[in-house]
């Protein structure tokens, strides 16, 4: 009488394929995902920017950031789905989008994933703002290390590759023009 089922040594090479699958697999996937929230932070500052040119539109201006205007201050989607309060009725939904990972209030630092509004000029500085967001992608053509991005109040680089002091993943939209 035979039995019918698989060896020791057929099993051990079936988990080992599957083991070498899953490790080529790995890299792959977090890379697609990585790519995907990168996409999504750029679709989520275009909109809000669709959303702060409307306002400006309507009322010459725009939204106060964190300090008010023509100061160095930002205001933060760690804050909550209503973190630039002003734009709501010009966004799908009510809600200003929030970034995927959400995790820090300024997205100034490596790691360190939010999307801010500030550096808002109205009397003394000419109408405009930065709306920011930090990139995972290490090679994605619009990071800072790339564009060399810098603050319109002073024209100072934000980030490291450029001679400034924040990170070079930084991606950075302002007004339409």
């Amino acid at each position: 009488m035979s039995k019918r089922g698989f060896t020791l040594i057929e099993l051990i090479v079936v988990i080992a394929i599957i083991s070498l699958l899953s490790a080529i697999m790995v890299p792959s996937v977090q890379s697609i995902l990585m790519k995907g929230r990168d996409a999504r932070r750029k679709a989520d500052l275009n909109a809000i920017q669709l959303a702060l040119e409307s306002h400006f539109d309507d009322n010459g201006f725009y939204p106060q950031s964190g300090c008010g205007w023509d100061c160095h201050g930002f205001k933060y989607s760690t804050a909550g789905a209503q973190w630039i309060p002003e734009i709501t009725n010009y966004l799908r939904g009510g809600v200003v989008p929030v970034d995927p990972l959400n995790n820090a209030a300024g997205p100034w630092n490596s790691g360190s994933y939010s999307y801010a509004y500030g550096n808002v000029g109205r009397i003394t500085y000419r109408s405009s703002y930065d709306l920011t967001a930090q990139l995972e992608n290490t090679q994605d053509k619009d990071r800072c290390g790339v564009k060399c991005y810098k603050w319109y109040f002073n024209n100072r680089a934000w980030c490291g590759a450029c001679g400034g002091g924040f990170s070079n993943q930084i991606f950075e939209i302002g007004p339409m023009t």
